[in-house]
């Protein structure tokens, strides 16, 4: 996961290398918040996979499944070849 967090780490930094280039002022603000969202998903904690797939089969199987309703086939009459 820590190739994840580079990642985020990289795309932050472009970001900045960007917002210290621009001369629009709304742009580069743009750019700054943008740079601090990829540095705070770079240091979020990583969530244990096994605890939320746990998680979430444990909501599947307390879950009411669906009933679909059943559909009968009804038997037709062979035709005479005859007719």
């Amino acid at each position: 996961m820590t190739d994840r967090a580079d990642e985020f780490r990289k795309r932050a930094e472009s970001c900045l290398a960007l917002a210290r280039i621009i001369t629009d002022p709304v742009e580069r603000a743009k750019l700054l918040t943008m740079a601090q969202r990829w540095y705070d998903l770079a240091n979020e904690p990583i969530p244990d996979l096994n605890a939320v797939l746990e998680g979430f089969n444990e909501q599947q199987l307390t879950r009411p499944v669906a009933q679909q309703p059943q559909q009968q086939q009804q038997i037709q009459p062979k035709k005479d070849e005859k007719e």
